[in-house]
């Protein structure tokens, strides 16, 4: 049953708002159930869910309707959810009291990626079926519900045979290296078969309508000579954009700082765009305990990670083969487009926290997982572990995790450049002499760096280990950059400026008094919970899990964050409670989730 706190809470933000939106549609239904109710279930079936109140007046600023008839309309609303949509909603409709009035409320949750699309009946899946557009309901288009319905059986379209190819289209030397590492293997499926015929076992060839071989699609991309012969636009843009949005340009009308479209087979497009990646990004360099490491405005590893998964797992159906994929660099956010939705029944939730696997084109993965990019290592592991490496490469940088925008043409992964060890920090860590520094002990330095002080909690926020933390700060107070504040339980610690050498105040407010003991420990909880935030954690249940708090002490921390200001409730469309850091303004204070 939906809570009555959510619906008043939901009202309460709308009024505020001023209108209703894509996570809240309200009716006055005074005149019976509105014709557009099932568009709305249907809409909110096929995105993130959403709620439904009945019985308020939008232009009266959410006041209650006069006239309304909630025993009608609940029975109406039930016979919609029943009947009026495929698959039904299932979800209990609850009659509440708002300023004194009775209103219809229903949660309508989302559909099993696997059920989609949830399609009004009357009209059909391509004529029925819609999705949450601003404050109203949208029709899918064609290839939007072409996208959904993929999702009920296995693609093949990267398996599909290239007519218009033939075998001397590929490159020998790529077609050897691929025989040598499927001959490597202890199975002996291809050591007892020719070329031609491991070929086509490993799907690089396939027979067309007359029994001629020729490359598929996914042969064609990973051992092609020049697969955009016959697909044009099957490669990689790469575009360095001088503001926040597309079509923003210079003083002189320049547009583009960089401007490349990445082309050839997999791992050229690959080796291509990481080099114009590395060609437009600030770069600082720093010496760690294996020698010196060059750092960027983003990793090269989560660029390289992202753009795989994006060519892995795009769509590569008839109506998609005229659309790249697209990287974006802009001064505040990198981000990685790919044509098609997720595949299976994965759901956005669960990117790069779960390791969850799901191949929308299964041919292209092996073979990925089987051709070597530059280096020489695979281009794919093929093993569901890309996004979980994104998420702690990132984290080990210091930096937010990526933000997805999952719709059902698209997938967009965009990662804020806000970094605790961005290049100007990277370059100050350098310029402190200091040889054999570790990761953890780089990103203390660059929190003592930014926010003034660092604790073992707040390390935990990262995702450095406890034990780790403590000894990476006892360390940094041994180099003389650091000095201990506090007893041994409840200690800050917080750059010594300037560094020096010699004895340190270590154990400086070692016999503070216990309520001063008391008052550090709670704020050090308040700052690692905010870091928690920045990190990523963000619900209760996160940060508990994170910190390895209880739960009952992040809801309290949390409370009085919100109240003091330091972290605000996030919009977003969800049973548990997310918390952001708040938009500070233009003083240099960073954004929301930052």
């Amino acid at each position: 049953m939906i809570d009555e706190s959510d619906v008043a809470g939901e009202i309460y933000r709308l009024r505020r708002l001023g209108t209703d939106d894509a996570r809240v549609e309200v009716k006055a239904a005074v005149r019976g159930l509105p014709k557009s109710v099932p568009e709305t279930l249907s809409a909110f079936a096929n995105g993130s869910g959403g709620m439904l109140i009945l019985g308020l007046d939008e232009e009266q600023g959410f006041a209650p309707a006069e006239g309304f008839d909630p025993a009608r309309i609940s029975d109406a609303l039930a016979g919609a959810c029943a009947d009026a949509v495929e698959p039904p909603v299932r979800s209990e409709i609850s009659i509440m009291e708002v300023d004194g009035a009775a209103v219809v409320a229903l949660e309508v949750p989302p559909l099993d990626p696997l059920l989609r699309p949830c399609v009004v009946r009357t009209r059909g899946a391509y004529n029925g079926s819609f999705i949450r557009g601003g404050d109203g309901d949208r029709r899918l288009t064609s290839y939007e519900v072409s996208q959904l319905l993929s999702n009920q059986g296995q693609p093949d379209d990267d398996a599909a045979v290239v007519d218009a190819a033939t075998a001397a289209d590929l490159d020998e030397q790529r077609v050897s290296q691929l025989l040598e590492r499927l001959r490597g293997r202890p199975n002996r499926a291809f050591t007892e078969v020719d070329d031609t015929t491991a070929l086509v076992m490993a799907g690089v060839l396939a027979r067309d309508a007359n029994e001629q071989l020729r490359p598929t699609l996914a042969g064609l991309l990973c051992l092609g000579r020049y697969p955009q012969q016959f697909f044009p636009q099957l490669f990689i843009s790469f575009v360095a954009l001088p503001g926040k949005e597309i079509g923003d340009s210079l003083d002189d009308g320049t547009r583009f700082l960089d401007n490349v479209t990445c082309d050839g087979s997999v791992p050229d497009m690959l080796h291509e765009v990481l080099a114009a990646a590395r060609r437009n990004m600030r770069t600082a360099a720093v010496i760690t305990g294996g020698g010196r490491e060059d750092r960027h405005d983003y990793p090269i590893e989560v660029i390289r990670e992202l753009v795989v998964n994006a060519v892995l797992h795009r769509d590569y159906s008839p109506l998609a083969r005229g659309t790249q994929v697209q990287v974006e660099l802009y001064p505040d956010r990198l981000v990685v487009k790919s044509p098609g939705t997720l595949f299976g029944a994965v759901v956005p939730s669960q990117l790069g926290v779960e390791h969850v696997s799901s191949t929308r084109n299964a041919v292209l993965a092996k073979l990925l997982a089987d051709i070597p990019d530059a280096a020489g290592l695979p281009v794919s592991e093929n093993r569901g572990s890309g996004l979980p490496r994104v998420m702690s490469r990132l984290r080990r940088a210091g930096m937010s995790p990526p933000d997805f925008e999952v719709a059902p043409s698209h997938v967009h992964v965009s990662v804020p450049q806000h970094a605790l060890l961005d290049p100007p920090t990277v370059a100050w860590i350098e310029g402190l002499g200091e040889n054999g520094l570790s990761d953890d002990q780089h990103i203390a330095l660059a929190i003592m760096r930014q926010r003034g002080t660092a604790s073992n909690e707040i390390l935990r926020a990262w995702g450095v280990d406890s034990h780790v933390a403590t000894l990476a700060l006892r360390d940094l107070v041994q180099r003389g950059l650091v000095s201990k504040y506090g007893g041994r339980r409840y200690a800050t610690y917080e750059l010594t400026a300037p560094p020096v050498a010699g004895p340190t105040n270590q154990n400086l407010g070692d016999a503070t008094a216990s309520s001063g003991e008391r008052s550090r420990r709670i704020e050090g909880e308040l700052l690692a919970v905010v870091e928690a935030v920045r990190a990523g954690c963000v619900t209760a249940n996160a940060i508990s899990a994170q910190l390895s708090l209880t739960y009952a002490t992040v809801n309290r921390r949390l409370k009085a964050l919100e109240r003091d200001g330091r972290l605000e409730r996030a919009q977003v469309r969800s049973r548990a409670i997310h918390y952001a850091v708040p938009i500070r303004g233009s003083d240099g204070g960073r954004s929301a989730g930052q």
